[in-house]
Parts: C-alpha cells; sequence; structure tokens
C-alpha cells in the first residue's frame, strides 16, 4: 500500500511529491498535464525562477523527482476514489487500481474565458487575469480591463500603478456604481460600456477591440474575469466542505474536512500564482507525512 497518492502534477503536487519523498514516503503522483496555466508564455514572481515557462518548471520538477526511488510518476486519470476502512482505493482510466493512506487533491481549476469572439487565440499572451503575474510586462502600455462591477475596480487600481493608459470594458454591463465610475475618471480611466463585437490581432499579439457600434480601441492587453470551477469532481464527491468561492476548505496543513483527504494548489486557494500553490504542496505534505507518523508511533 503507498503512504499517498497525489492526484495534479502542478506546482502543489509536484512540491507535496519532493517533500514526501524526501521522507521515503511511498507516493505515485498522478498527472494528466492538463495544468491550467499550460498556454501561459511565463510564469512570475517565483524566487529564482521568474519568468520561466510553466512547462519548463514543470519539466524541472519531474526531474528532479527522479532522484527520489520511492516517488513515481504516471500519466493517468483518476475516475473514481473510495473511502476503505482507513485507506482509499483509487481506480484509473485503464481500469487498474491504487490504494493509500492518503490523498493529495492537487487538481486545480478549469477557466472559462467571457463569451468574446476571437478572445482564446490571444489567451496566455496578450489577454491574461492577474496583474501580480503578467501586469509588470505590459508596463506603460495601452490596456484594457474586460469586467464589471466592484472586480473591474479592484485590477483597475492594480493596473493604474503600473499604466496610466486604461480602459475598463463592460460589455454591456451596468454594475458599476456612479461613485465607481466618477472615481475611475478622476484617475483618468475610461469607461466603455458599449457591447464588445470581437477582439483583434496577429499571432497571439492582440491589437483593438471592435465594438457593435464600430469604434475601436487599440490595446496592447487585456485583463480579464475568469470563471472558474473545480477541474475534478473528486473533492465534492468525497464530501469534502467547500468554502463560499467554491474552493476546498482547508487548514494550514492542508487537511479537508474529510480524513485522510488533503487539498493543496488552486482548488484550495484563490491567490493562482505558482509560488502560492508551492507553498501549499509543501504545508500539506508536511502535514500528510505527520499524520503518517502520528499513525505509525501510535
Amino acid at each position: 500500500m503507498l503512504d499517498a497518492i497525489i492526484i495534479g502534477g502542478g506546482a502543489a503536487g509536484l512540491t507535496a511529491a519532493l517533500y514526501l519523498g524526501r521522507f521515503r514516503r511511498r507516493v505515485v503522483l498522478l498527472d494528466t498535464g492538463k495544468q491550467a496555466n499550460r498556454v501561459s508564455h511565463a510564469a512570475h514572481g517565483f524566487f529564482t525562477r521568474d519568468g520561466t515557462p510553466p512547462s519548463e518548471l514543470i519539466r524541472i520538477g519531474q526531474e528532479q523527482l527522479r532522484l527520489y526511488e520511492t516517488v513515481e510518476i504516471q500519466h493517468r486519470a483518476v475516475t473514481d476514489i473510495t473511502p476503505v476502512d482507513s485507506h482509499f482505493s483509487i481506480t484509473l482510466d485503464d481500469s487498474s487500481v491504487l490504494t493509500a493512506r492518503k490523498v493529495l487533491l492537487a487538481t486545480g481549476l478549469k477557466d472559462t474565458l467571457p463569451p468574446v469572439q476571437g478572445i482564446e487565440q490571444f489567451w496566455g499572451t496578450s489577454v491574461f487575469h492577474c496583474p501580480y503575474c503578467d501586469g509588470w510586462e505590459m508596463r506603460d502600455q495601452p490596456l484594457a480591463i474586460l469586467n464589471d462591477g466592484a472586480p473591474a475596480v479592484h485590477i483597475a487600481k492594480l493596473l493604474r500603478v503600473l499604466t496610466t493608459d486604461l480602459t475598463i470594458c463592460t460589455n454591456g454591463g451596468d454594475l458599476l456604481t456612479e461613485a465607481e465610475r466618477t472615481a475611475l475618471q478622476t484617475w483618468g480611466i475610461q469607461i466603455i460600456d458599449t457591447p464588445i463585437q470581437q477582439i483583434e490581432g496577429h499571432d497571439g499579439q492582440l491589437e483593438r477591440i471592435v465594438f457593435t457600434d464600430g469604434q475601436k480601441l487599440a490595446r496592447k492587453a487585456i485583463f480579464v474575469h475568469l470563471n472558474s470551477a473545480q477541474h475534478a469532481p473528486f473533492a465534492a464527491q468525497l464530501g469534502c466542505q467547500m468554502n463560499a468561492n467554491n474552493l476546498v476548505q482547508v487548514d494550514e496543513f492542508g487537511h479537508t474536512s474529510v480524513p485522510g483527504v488533503y487539498a493543496a494548489g488552486d482548488i484550495a486557494n484563490r491567490f493562482r500564482q505558482v509560488i502560492m500553490a508551492a507553498t501549499q504542496g509543501a504545508s500539506a505534505a508536511v502535514g500528510i507525512n505527520m499524520d503518517l507518523i502520528a499513525e505509525d508511533f501510535a
């Protein structure tokens, strides 16, 4: 029987596997390669790795795990997780079954872009969602925010530090209050409420936003609001408690409300950055290791 199965091979899962491998824990990490940031040109804000493509971070992480003989990576999907007495039975997409004492969910979130024609071709290169991740590269450029209401104001405050040429496109929305509109205009931020017809550009580089009234707005990048959902159903199926943001509720060591089940990364943290996911993966691994020790020495 394995000590732990980690489902998800992004920053959280790889970090957890590394920590557990260093304690000779028998671990299988299951990864389908569908991390949400796989389309991003670079990951930023990660100490010593600023600007490294996410795919390269994954490659390095997998390569470094080869040193730990008790850790195995399998590129397979999970179809079912069943609690059995004091352990778990995990069925894979080839009908094989693994058993483990602990399960770490690091399956991440699945994102849906706003329904605007042409937006997909620019995702990760000139359409972004996080000013902390990509704002610096867009400094002093003409930028747009595709959002509405208080979330749009929040992003505007962040990006206004990096550029003076900023436009909020509500795409026909009406959630901004008069007070918010006045404040935005005071900061020199333009607001366009006209619905967007399409987004145009070439080779992944945004050039302009075209509105339904024929107006065109030249922009270098757009920061958008994403609709995000759990990438995998296992947290809900196992009965893990969720918070108001539909994220898995965990404590500082990754414990969910279900004994033996842990969660780390984007599925349990609203700060969607690689370094944050790695931190959570490390914390969850410490929690798993300490729980295994407590059980073994009981």
